[in-house]
């Protein structure tokens, strides 16, 4: 059997679409499966109006089920003379079974009588009637409205709902609207045509002939097709932007890309401004030269063919022309204020209100900033990075940046170079919220990675001072982002930093307005930093056993992290590294099992040393120590593991001869604390018992 089920809706947001769809394709997944409906696949389609979801091969009956019913307890079923009591009598006659049938039932809780009976399974229609609507309504909404009497809350208001099971209307209510077999065609190109549908099939291929394609996949692939094609006809580069593309591809039915052109006098606007307008007010694609110059023309993607294109065209055109002219008229009138008079206003800004305005931040960072460039040893860049720090928010107050908030940095820079502020300068200042996504770039110099480094540690304190840290998928503020974007940096630069110490030199700053002790904040600080260097180890390839062996030793220090996994991952494929952490794995456990605490300062006795290999286990250990140290401090990683596997010998020599767990206690506690001994000493350079055996 197959279900197909269309949520007509009035435009539904294009930011939300993807996640809702993704979470209806979920929801019924799960539901399926947790109500015994077995199906062979399941599929979710969005378009602006309408929702999709189309599952193939449905059961048309859940299966039947054996049920174990349980009665009294064993021991209050029968008397002294083993006749039934009443309690076993009235468990039966309301079960409609004799007492002969019931049989001992073992379970956790002790012994009882009952008995196994046959469940059968529900009608698939039956199952999916009541359960549908439930999870429509279940649906996590970023926003919803009402619409109509009952108050259903939703995204839009639903004008129409196509629901078929085995090609036959399945009669589920949402809000005041009933299931129909009935879809409707494109709004505009196909007068919104009214059809009856039998199938999945026919439902797609009419949809297709009325100028509706369902798949968001193959409406961005032809889009994007569409665009390098009209700009290669004007001898021009499409400049790649995903996130547009994935915007305009939910915004159409019917996706066309128009081409229309600007007066080449707005070239003379930088070219951030330009594809800046482009993109945030009108969701235009910008194109270049082969010499990297934007050309004056844009390319458009707009719900409808080519009959309509020209008006579109001229339409789009006229609306252009006044966005640039407003950006022309902002870049001249913001030129002529210099950034560096600007500063004072930004007492006016409000950062946060606990925290202050933007002028107290900006002091915050240049504390931060002059504390990070000595601590690079880049005290020769201290007189730029002051003066980046000081003019790098002013842009805030400038109009072109109120008007167009995600050119803040970018405009102070460009304005900084048009007042001759000397390049690194006014770089950093255009580069300092760098990276501002997982895949934006980062800061082109030393300067911006300090300043952007000063601003994202600001910005992530505060909030933990605050108590503001982000719960489950819920981050409005971006630490999450800003975090990875700390971490970027510093791997990037190869730049040894302790999260530690940046925390307290943050903490510093503010004090003052902290809600919240240091080490309260530490603490959380120190989970959500793992969470991040997590997935970004994960993203550069690391397995997850490799991470987990490192991320608890020295997630305090990012680029100490990335390098000690490099090692591991490119040793753990030998034999003996392998041996080693299955080792290091059994010694772990005999601890655990023993309760003995690693942080505990126990010194081991040489004097109750039995056999031999006792003092030659402890020899290789105290002889071990400072080698490690010394490779570690020198980055010698490899060396370090290599040392590590030079080991187990030893290791290995002292488990086959010597019991651990010997009856007599002094020996006992003497040989887990070598073992400790061990485990602290390896546990400098890795937690290799995290290491899986391949």
């Amino acid at each position: 059997m197959e279900l197909l089920l269309e949520l007509g809706c009035e435009e539904l947001p294009e930011r939300f679409l993807q996640s809702i769809s993704n979470q209806l394709k979920h929801d019924f997944t799960k539901m399926l499966t947790e109500t015994s409906l077995s199906f062979r696949s399941i599929e979710g389609y969005s378009t602006p109006r309408r929702l999709i979801v189309c599952v193939k091969e449905v059961a048309g009956i859940q299966p039947e089920k054996r049920e174990l019913i349980t009665g009294p307890p064993y021991a209050a079923c029968f008397d002294r003379s083993g006749n039934p009591t009443k309690a076993l009598e009235g468990f039966a006659r309301k079960s409609a079974v004799s007492v002969q049938d019931l049989s001992r039932i073992e379970t956790e809780k002790g012994t009882y009588l009952g008995y196994e009976k046959t469940v059968l399974g529900q009608k698939a229609s039956d199952v999916l009637q009541e359960m549908i609507p439930k999870i429509i309504k279940q649906l996590d909404l970023p926003k919803a409205m009402k619409w109509e009497s009952s108050r259903y809350l939703f995204l839009r208001p639903i004008r129409w709902i196509l629901c078929l099971l085995d090609g036959q209307i399945l009669p589920i209510k949402i809000a005041s609207v009933e299931a129909s077999d009935y879809t409707f065609g494109h709004r505009i190109l196909s007068g919104n045509s009214k059809k009856s549908i039998g199938s999945f099939v026919e439902f797609r291929d009419w949809l297709l002939a009325s100028h509706v394609e369902i798949s968001p996949v193959v409406r961005r692939q032809r889009i994007e097709r569409q665009l390098n094609a009209v700009a290669k006809e004007h001898r021009g580069i499409l400049i790649k932007d995903v996130c547009l593309l994935e915007m305009v591809s939910q915004l159409s039915e019917n996706p066309m890309v128009v081409c229309g052109s600007f007066e080449p006098i707005f070239l003379t606007l930088p070219r951030e401004v330009l594809i800046t307008v482009m993109r945030e007010h009108q969701k235009y694609f910008s194109v270049y030269d082969d010499q990297g110059k934007i050309l004056p023309i844009f390319l458009a993607v707009v719900d409808s063919n080519q009959i309509h294109l020209e008006k579109i065209r001229a339409g789009h055109e006229r609306v252009l022309r006044a966005r640039l002219a407003d950006a022309a008229f902002f870049w001249e009138v913001d030129s002529r204020i210099l950034l560096e008079s600007r500063v004072c206003q930004l007492e006016k800004i409000v950062y946060q209100v606990e925290l202050g305005s933007v002028y107290n931040k900006v002091h915050r960072i240049n504390r931060l900033a002059r504390i990070l460039t000595r601590g690079f040893r880049q005290s020769e860049l201290l007189p730029q990075v002051e003066l980046a720090v000081r003019l790098c928010k002013s842009d805030l107050t400038t109009e072109m940046v109120k008007e167009f908030s995600n050119l803040q940095g970018v405009m102070g820079g460009l304005y900084a170079l048009e007042q001759g502020v000397e390049a690194p300068v006014a770089e950093a200042i255009h580069d300092h919220y760098l990276p501002v996504s997982f895949e934006d770039e980062l800061p082109r110099s030393m300067i911006g990675s300090i300043i952007s480094l000063a601003d994202k540690l600001d910005t992530l304190v505060g909030a933990f001072c605050l108590g503001l840290v982000p719960t489950g998928s819920r981050d409005p503020l971006g630490l999450r982002r800003q975090a990875i974007g700390v971490i970027r940096i510093l791997l990037a630069n190869q730049l040894t930093f302790s999260f530690k110490k940046g925390l307290q030199s943050a903490y510093q700053g503010l004090k003052k307005v902290s809600v919240r002790s240091l080490e309260e904040i530490q603490i959380d600080a120190a989970i959500f930093l793992k969470d991040r260097l997590r997935f970004i180890f994960k993203g550069q390839g690391f397995s997850y056993d490799e991470v987990n062996s490192i991320l608890e030793i020295c997630w305090d220090n990012p680029l100490e992290c990335n390098l000690r996994l490099e090692a591991i991952s490119s040793r753990r494929r030998s034999s003996d590294f392998q041996s080693l952490a299955t080792s290091f794995k059994r010694i772990k456990n005999i601890l655990l099992k023993s309760g003995v605490c690693l942080r505990d300062k126990n010194l081991v006795d040489t004097g109750l040393f039995e056999i031999a290999e006792e003092r030659n286990l402890y020899r290789a250990v105290t002889s071990l120590t400072p080698k490690l140290s010394k490779s570690l401090k020198a980055g010698h990683h490899e060396v370090a593991l290599e040392l590590m596997a030079s080991m187990k010998p030893s290791i290995d020599a002292f488990f086959d001869s010597v019991l651990v767990m010997a009856d007599d206690e002094a020996l006992r506690r003497n040989r887990l604390t070598l073992l400790a001994l061990l485990l602290q000493t390896f546990l400098q350079v890795a937690d290799i018992s995290e290491i899986v055996r391949n």
